[in-house]
């Protein structure tokens, strides 16, 4: 794993390595990402205690971040806090969004929205397998139907998807009502493509929908943040997006807002590695869309 102690800081190298974690590993993590106010100024030894681990454990998590020691880690999360004009909330404060309390100012809504969305894109950037992205664009290569699953702000991603790769001259299908889309799910075959879309991986209905997919002969694509989620462990490609707990503290719900940013990320880069793959017929197909589309427009 690489050092992040730059602009995206400390704080969020921690998010993004938190699915790889072992537990005790991770529970160090946590408490970090909820307390970097108490850790900034915490002993190893203090830290290893309210973890409940041995201080090598805390060794060895810094090592996993590929932070040089102890003391960096704590100068990173300071920096972090400082530099992104993060304050801590507090423990029972309430969140509309992100980590957007009522204290919050215009200037630090506007702050705070606009670097959690460039961390979602750099996160998600960085933990995407290029090698997948290939296996990916094949499987659309030769299916004759792409079928797509999700709900809530998830929905954004896939109708995204769809749009973009019906102006290319596939043919996609996708619809909101949950009981369509278990019916539609069984209808696939071994020449059809089902993505599903979860931040959380958790969301049943999406889940399930994927494995009725599956046992039709469909190939699956999950795209969520969490490897070891039910829909990761459902599909046969899983392309991952950034973790989405907040840099300092965390929103009381499981989808967080932000994760709709990087999964647009993903389609949009599933569909480009498509489209350069067949490049001629796609800009083809475009134009032939876009007589479509310029009628809907006043001149």
């Amino acid at each position: 794993m690489t050092t992040q102690l730059d602009r995206t800081g400390v704080l969020n190298t921690i998010r993004q390595a938190q699915g790889q974690l072992n537990p005790a590993l991770k529970r160090i993590a946590n408490y970090v990402l909820k307390h970097p106010d108490i850790v900034k100024t915490q002993s190893i030894k203090d830290l290893a205690e309210v973890c409940e681990v041995s201080e090598s454990t805390i060794t060895r998590f810094v090592q996993a971040l590929d932070v040089p020691s102890y003391q960096q880690l704590k100068i990173g999360i300071a920096e972090a806090l400082s530099t992104h004009g993060q304050a801590v909330p507090a423990a029972h404060e309430a969140f509309v969004y992100d980590d957007i309390s009522a204290s919050d100012t215009n200037a630090q809504i506007v702050k705070k929205i606009l670097f959690r969305n460039i961390s979602a894109l750099e996160d998600t950037a960085q933990r995407l397998d290029l090698r997948l992205l290939d296996k990916v664009a094949t499987a659309i290569d030769k299916a004759d139907s792409l079928a797509f699953f999700a709900m809530g702000s998830s929905t954004l991603a896939a109708e995204n998807a769809v749009m973009r790769f019906m102006r290319v001259g596939k043919r996609c299908i996708f619809y909101k009502d949950q009981g369509v889309q278990q019916i539609s799910a069984s209808t696939l075959g071994k020449s059809s493509v089902a993505f599903a879309i979860s931040n959380s991986g958790r969301t049943i209905p999406v889940v399930e929908a994927l494995r009725t997919a599956q046992k039709r002969g469909a190939t699956t694509v999950a795209i969520t943040s969490y490897p070891d989620s039910p829909l990761a462990q459902s599909a046969h490609l899983t392309l991952l997006t950034n973790t989405t707990d907040a840099a300092v503290g965390s929103a009381p719900y499981h989808e967080a807002m932000l994760s709709k940013m990087a999964q647009l990320l993903v389609t949009d880069v599933v569909y480009s590695r498509y489209a350069v793959k067949h490049v001629d017929k796609s800009i083809a197909a475009i134009k032939d869309t876009n007589t479509i589309t310029e009628g809907s427009r006043y001149r």
